[in-house]
Parts: C-alpha cells; structure tokens; sequence
C-alpha cells in the first residue's frame, strides 16, 4: 500500500511529518521507508508483533531512541525540533510502555512537574479535567510509587495531557487497563481534536474503537499505512500477526 498522500494544500501544516524513515538493530530492518503524515485530531495506531519496532519507532519520532538510518522527522514543519531538547519539549509529549519512578511524588506534584511542556505549575484547569477524564482525582495525593499498573498508566496518559504540545506519543497506553478504563481511555483520546495522537496497540478491537489511521509494521521492514479502512483487512492482519482473521458484526478478530 502506499503511503498515505500528502495534503495539497500549503497552509496545511502537518503536527508531525514523516518521510523516508528507516529503522534497523544489530543489521536487522525494522522499518524501511516509512513515509506518513499525522495531523491535528488524527490518531495514529501503530500495530505489529512482538519485537517489530513499534516501541522503536515511538522512541524515534519522541528523539529517544534509535537513530534513523534514512529519512527525516518534522514537527509542525521543523525537520531540526527533536535536534533540540526544548523545542522538542514544546511539541510532543511521549509515554512508555512502564515509567519507572525514583522518588516518593505524589500524583499531584508528578502532574505539575510536568505541567506547561515541563516548565511546571501548569494549568490547574488542565490537570483538573485531565484528572476527571482519565478517573485519577481521588488519586492525586497518593504516592506514585504506591499506584497498580492500570493506575500508573492513567497518570502518565494526565502527564502526557498537561504539557499541552500538539503531539502525543504513547506506547501501548492501555495496556494494563481494565475494559471499563480502555473504553474510557479511547474516548477521551476521541476528544482531543487539537492533538495528533500516535500510539501502539495490540487490541483490534480498541484499535478500531480509538485509531483514525493505522500503521501495520510486518517485522521485515515493509509496512502499511493509511486510513483504518485501507490498511484494516483480513489479507494485512495475517501479514502482520501471521495468523488468519475474520470479521464479525464489523469487528476483526482472530480465526481459529
């Protein structure tokens, strides 16, 4: 499939700009030039199997991780923000899959630290509704350290929504969710309309709830990308998971 067109119109900047990127480790191709376009209100769903790159590829576009071998990163049209570590700041925010945490915070003072693109205090509004949405205010004065994994993961989601930057990067941000708080999560992710959201998944069923667009990575360095209806298809899910899929009632799942 080919990537997804570049919009036609100048004015239209995209949040995040990806052209020709490729990804390798220890000689092996993750992801070989890979090109898409994330702009506000988008969400972005990057699936695979395990050890396909998605982690690495997240890592890549926050300035993180691997360094590309081919290709350039925009944000909002400046190829050269994640070459700086506070312009970066200004324009995406990124969560692992499990943030370690080394001192004894409470939620509260986690959120202001990161509040304002990581200058601190940040809006009390913000962190109020981002606390409401996400079910943490009656978690704001417990220690972090002392949170479950769903809890933790809900936390860093209001970290990533307080800095207020026009890109979130999220690595598998319902992982450890409970279904009432994965549907809750995508929903909320529904309602960010002045956000580009990339994220990774394994749930195809969340992923259709939440994605606007997908990118399916197939391990060998060749992948996917474009609208949930074009790369959503029995023929890619097998190419991704190695294994069959069907649809029932519009839902893809796994065919025994």
């Amino acid at each position: 499939m080919k990537p997804r067109d570049m919009p036609t119109s100048a004015t239209r900047i995209a949040t995040l700009q990806v052209l020709g990127l490729s990804l390798h480790v220890g000689g092996r191709p993750l992801i070989e030039g890979l090109s898409f376009e994330a702009h506000a209100g988008e969400r972005w769903c990057v699936i695979g199997r395990n050890a396909a790159g998605k982690s690495s590829l997240l890592r890549a576009l926050a300035g993180l991780g691997l360094r590309p071998q081919a290709g350039s990163i925009a944000l909002q049209g400046d190829a050269q923000a994640l070459a700086s570590g506070a312009r970066a700041a200004r324009l995406r925010a990124y969560l692992p899959q499990s943030p370690r945490d080394r001192f004894e915070l409470t939620v509260r003072e986690l959120l202001d630290l990161h509040g304002a693109a990581g200058a601190g205090q940040g809006d009390s509004a913000l962190l109020a509704a981002a606390a409401r949405d996400l079910d943490i205010t009656v978690l704001l004065d417990r220690a972090v350290t002392q949170l479950s994994g769903g809890e933790r993961q809900r936390v860093g989601l209001a970290a990533v929504a307080v800095q207020g930057v026009p890109l979130w990067l999220l690595d598998e941000p319902v992982s450890f969710q409970d279904p009432a708080h994965q549907r809750s999560v995508a929903q909320w992710l529904c309602r960010q309309p002045e956000r580009a959201v990339v994220l990774s998944a394994h749930d195809m069923a969340w992923v259709q709830q939440c994605a606007t667009h997908v990118i399916a990575l197939l391990g060998d360095g060749a992948w996917r990308a474009g609208s949930v209806a074009e790369v959503l298809s029995a023929q890619t899910l097998a190419d991704t998971f190695g294994c069959p899929w069907r649809q029932i009632d519009g839902i893809w799942f796994t065919d025994r």
